[in-house]
């Protein structure tokens, strides 16, 4: 019994010390390879190892491009974009190649310029949404990192939490964000035929901490406008003028 006792204990001793908690994936099967700066499966990059991947060949005039820490894309952080109108620096929008449960799927990048006009402060507003994953529910949907400006007088700082939705299946799409401590969210305000938004974002809501509504400025009577127009391949963008006019078959439309 003795001998037993002495067996069993030895052999815990070697399960526990055969246990790899390694957290930096070295000669540790049990991770994933991201982090050994080597481009290998689905990542995109892996530390240095960026491919041939630039800040240009991402849109940008210039810059250092690095991986993210998950290696499931690209940070732009440190990249330069053209100097443009507002005061923002631009980048041109690229199309992205993702894996969507194995199959590839081009999504191009979401990038807006927006006006924002609440509390008697007026300014513009630039994000650039790019795809870094995909859903799949009854299609296949791209989701977004993304990355926000706010122009007052032509000074430009960061917006915090930003966060762009293609908004499901019938792209009733979204942006929030935080300005002076305030949670935003950019919506529509009118929808026509199944519930389908037909133009760019055009109201705000204004939220509370926990995300609840405080001012709903995206009633059928758009009482908090805003206008919002989409960024080309090209780099150019539409007017700011605001033109809205309610979705056919919007059953409130006169």
């Amino acid at each position: 019994m003795k001998n037993l006792m002495i067996s069993l204990l030895i052999g815990s001793l070697a399960i526990v010390c055969g246990c790899d908690d390694d957290s930096n994936n070295t000669n540790n099967v049990n991770n994933a390879s991201c982090g050994n700066a080597v481009i290998e499966g689905a990542e995109l990059c892996d530390g240095a190892a960026l491919g041939d991947a630039t800040c240009e060949s991402q849109g940008f005039a210039g810059g250092t491009l690095a991986c993210l820490a998950d290696c499931t894309g690209y940070d732009t952080a440190a990249c330069t974009g053209e100097p443009g109108p507002y005061g923002f620096e631009y980048r041109l929008p690229q199309t992205r190649s993702l894996s969507c449960e194995g199959t590839p799927t081009d999504f191009a990048d979401a990038d807006h310029v927006c006006t924002f006009a609440y509390g008697g402060v007026t300014g513009y507003i630039y994000f650039q949404a790019t795809p870094t994953e995909c859903e799949v529910t009854f299609s296949e949907l791209p989701l977004y990192t993304t990355r926000a400006w706010i122009s007052l007088g032509d000074v430009v700082t960061d917006l915090a939490s930003p966060e762009y939705d293609f908004g499901g299946n019938h792209h009733n799409d979204s942006l929030g964000f935080s300005h002076d401590g305030t949670p935003y969210f950019y919506y529509h305000s009118s929808f026509g035929w199944g519930w389908r938004a037909c133009a760019p974002m055009d109201c705000i809501q204004v939220l509370d901490g926990e995300g609840g509504i405080l001012e709903d400025g995206c009633t059928t009577d758009r009482t908090l406008p805003i206008v919002c127009t989409p960024i080309l391949e090209d780099g150019t963008f539409g007017s700011l003028e605001d033109t809205f006019e309610k979705c056919a078959g919007d059953p409130n439309a006169k």
